[in-house]
C-alpha cells in the first residue's frame, strides 16, 4: 500500500480524489466497440527486410534457419536499398524465388550475425553483501555462483547501431544492460523488472539507473516502452512495469533528482496505455474504461514469421492480418502462447488458431495499471505537483472501480479475466488471477480477508494441500496441458513472484505461510537444476525437480535474467531460514 506523506495531508488529498472522481466520466472519448478490431492494419516498421518485404518472406518461408528470429537479428553489410534491389534482380534472373542454396549464399553475402558488446558493470562485485544474509551454506554458494551469471548477461549496443541504425534491427540505447539469455539479446520490457530487483540486491545501483535510462530513452523516442529494443517489436509493448521499476529504484536509492528528471516520461508511458490500449466495457448499465492488449499491424511477427505464416495458410487473405494481430497482441501480454488467450466458443480450449486476447480484459494488466496510477500520484506528490497527484489518485480509483465490478468473482473468491463478448468471467486457474494482491489493487481494510480467500482458491484448485504446502515444485501457469509454453506443467518466475509476494503482502497468517512454502519449493528447484546442469532456466517444470519447462515455438532457454533476479529477491526475504535439505 502506498501512503501519501509529503507536501499535502492524506485527508485533503482523499477529499480531492473523491471530488475529482465524482466529476469525471467513467471514460473519455468516443464509445468503443466491445471486442474485435476494426483496423486499419499498419506496417510494423518501414524496413523492407526486418519487418516486411520479399526477402523477408522468401528467407523465412524457405526455413533457412530453424529459428525465425535468427535472420531478423542479423546486421546488413550494405544499405537496405541496395540489398533489396539486388535481390529483385536475382529473382528476375532466376524466374522466381531462388533455391535454398542460392538464397542462403545471398544472405551470407549481405548479412552477418550481430554480436552485442560484452560489458562488465562497474558496480558488480564477486561477493555481494546479500550473500552474508543467507544461512544455508549451499544456498549461499548458489547466490555467489548466480551472481557471476550477471557477467554473462551484461551487454552494450555497438556504436555502429547508433551510427548506421538502418542496417540493424537493434535499436540503440546508450547504457549497458542485462539481456534475458539464450536467443534473447535485447532489452525486454517486463523481464527487466525482476532483473533490476535482483541487480539492486547485488549492489548494482548505478547499473540499474543506466538500464532505466535506456528504457526511458525508448519512451521518449517512441512514446511507450517497446516489447524490446528491436525495430520488429515496434507498435507493441509488454506488461507495463516501467513505472513500478522506477519506484523500486526510488525506494532503494532515494534519488529524487531521477524522479524530477523523468516523471514526465513516466506519464507519457502511462498515457500510451490509456489512449492506445483501452476499451469501454458495459455491465449492468454502467460503463468502465479498461485496458487490454491490442496491437494492430500487418503481417506475421518477423521473429516468428514462418510459424505465423504456416498457421494462417488456410485462411483467406482478407483474414490473415486479423490472426496475425491476435498473435502479436498475445505476445504483448508476455504470455506467448497460452490457453489464457484461447477463445473456443467461450472456452479456453482449442489451438493457437483460437487465440483471441483482444476479447479479454485481463486481471494482471488492469491491476498493474491501477498500481501505476497510484505510484504516479505518489511521485507527483514528491515533486510537489499536487494537481497531478490528485489526478492520478483519481485514475487509480477509477481503475479500482472497474476491477471490483468486472474482474472480482464473488463465488470463487478471486479475480478472473473478463470475456467482453459473453460478458462473463473466464473461470479458469491462472496465477495472474492473484495479481491484485501483488499490486495492492483491493480494499486494504480487508487485506486479511483477501489473503484468506486467495489461500482457499489455491486449495480448491489443488495448487496447495491442506497442510498449506505446494503440490507442485512451482505454481503451474495453468492446469491445462496444451503444449504451449505458458501452460501446464511450466512455471514462470514472473508468475511465481506475483503469487508469492502477493500472498505475503496480506495480513493473513495462512497466506504468509503459503508464500514461504512456495518460495522454499521454488528456490529448491532452482538449486537442484543449477547443481545438475550449471544453468538457470527461463522456466521450470512443475513436476520434475530441477528440470526446465518445455513447449512453444522455441527450445527452452538458459541464462536467465528474471529467474536470477527472483532468486535473489527470495533469498533476501527468507535467506535467514530457507534450507537446501
Amino acid at each position: 500500500m502506498y501512503t501519501f506523506t509529503v507536501g499535502v495531508s492524506a485527508v485533503v488529498l482523499l477529499f480531492q480524489v473523491i471530488q475529482l472522481t465524482r466529476s469525471m466520466q467513467l471514460y473519455e472519448g468516443p464509445r468503443a466497440l466491445q471486442g474485435g478490431y476494426n483496423g486499419p492494419y499498419e506496417e510494423i516498421c518501414s524496413s523492407q527486410i526486418y519487418c516486411h518485404g520479399e526477402l523477408l518472406d522468401d528467407v523465412q518461408s524457405a526455413r533457412l534457419y530453424p529459428d525465425s528470429k535468427t535472420f531478423v537479428d542479423m546486421t546488413m553489410l550494405r544499405d537496405e536499398e541496395d540489398i533489396v534491389n539486388d535481390y529483385k534482380e536475382l529473382k528476375k534472373s532466376y524466374g522466381g524465388v531462388p533455391d535454398n542454396q542460392t538464397l542462403l549464399a545471398f544472405v551470407n553475402e549481405n548479412f552477418k550475425t550481430e554480436e552485442l558488446q560484452k560489458w562488465l558493470p562497474p558496480d558488480l562485485v564477486d561477493y555481494p553483501a546479500i550473500v552474508e544474509y543467507i544461512r544455508d551454506p549451499a544456498y549461499r554458494q548458489l547466490a555467489v555462483d548466480v551472481n557471476q551469471i550477471w557477467k554473462l548477461l551484461a551487454r552494450k549496443i555497438p556504436d555502429d547501431v547508433r551510427e548506421s541504425p538502418k542496417r540493424h534491427s537493434h535499436i540503440y540505447v546508450p547504457n549497458g544492460f542485462f539481456v534475458a539469455g539464450g536467443r534473447f539479446s535485447e532489452l525486454y520490457c517486463w523481464d527487466t523488472y525482476w532483473i533490476i530487483r535482483g541487480a539492486l540486491l547485488c549492489g548494482m545501483k548505478d547499473t540499474v539507473k543506466g538500464i532505466l535510462e535506456n528504457m526511458l530513452h525508448l519512451v521518449k523516442t517512441y512514446g511507450y516502452m517497446l516489447n524490446g529494443n528491436r525495430v520488429y517489436y515496434l507498435k507493441r509493448s509488454q506488461p507495463p512495469l516501467l513505472i513500478k521499476m522506477v519506484y523500486v529504484y526510488w525506494v532503494f536509492s532515494r534519488d529524487i533528482k531521477f524522479i524530477y528528471d523523468h516523471i514526465e516520461t513516466l506519464e507519457t508511458e502511462f498515457n500510451f496505455w490509456m489512449s492506445k490500449r483501452t476499451i469501454i466495457v458495459e455491465k449492468a448499465g454502467k460503463r468502465y474504461k479498461m485496458a487490454r492488449y491490442n496491437t494492430a499491424t500487418k503481417g506475421p511477427r518477423p521473429e516468428s514469421y514462418y510459424e505465423d505464416k504456416a498457421l494462417a495458410k488456410s485462411l483467406p487473405d482478407a483474414d490473415k492480418d486479423e490472426l496475425y494481430t491476435r498473435f502479436k497482441s498475445a505476445a504483448e501480454s508476455g504470455w506467448d502462447f497460452s490457453s489464457k488467450h484461447f477463445n473456443n466458443y467461450g472456452q479456453n480450449t482449442g489451438t493457437l488458431m483460437n487465440t483471441d486476447p483482444q476479447n479479454f480484459i485481463y486481471v494482471e494488466l488492469n491491476s498493474i495499471l491501477q498500481g501505476n496510477a497510484r505510484i504516479l500520484s505518489e511521485l507527483f506528490l514528491l515533486t510537489k505537483n499536487y494537481a497531478k497527484a490528485v489526478k492520478y489518485a483519481a485514475l487509480a480509483q477509477r481503475f479500482q472501480i472497474g476491477i471490483d465490478a468486472l474482474l472480482w468473482n464473488e463465488a470463487a473468491g478471486i479475480w478472473m479475466d473478463y470475456d467482453i463478448s459473453t460478458q462473463t468471467h473466464r473461470n479458469y486457474f491462472y496465477p495472474s488471477n492473484l495479481t491484485p494482491l501483488w499490486t495492492g489493487s483491493y480494499n486494504k481494510r480487508l487485506t486479511r480477508e483477501y489473503g484468506e480467500l486467495a489461500v482457499n482458491y489455491l486449495l480448491k484448485n489443488k495448487i496447495i494441500n491442506e497442510n498449506l504446502e505446494p503440490n507442485y515444485l512451482g505454481v503451474p501457469t495453468s492446469l491445462l496441458d496444451t503444449h504451449q509454453q505458458w501452460d501446464y506443467p511450466n512455471c514462470w518466475p514472473a508468475l511465481e513472484a506475483i503469487v508469492i509476494f502477493g500472498l505475503d503482502m496480506t495480513d493473513s497468517p495462512r497466506a504468509k505461510e503459503v508464500a514461504y512454502n512456495l518460495a522454499s519449493s521454488w528456490v529448491y528447484t532452482n538449486y537442484v537444476g543449477f547443481k545438475k546442469t550449471g544453468y538457470m532456466f527461463e522456466k521450470y517444470n512443475a513436476i520434475y525437480l530441477g528440470e526446465s519447462g518445455y513447449g512453444g515455438e522455441y527450445v527452452a532457454q538458459t541464462g536467465f535474467g528474471w529467474t536470477n533476479g527472483l532468486l535473489f529477491e527470495l533469498l533476501y526475504k527468507w535467506g535467514h531460514k530457507l534450507k537446501s535439505e
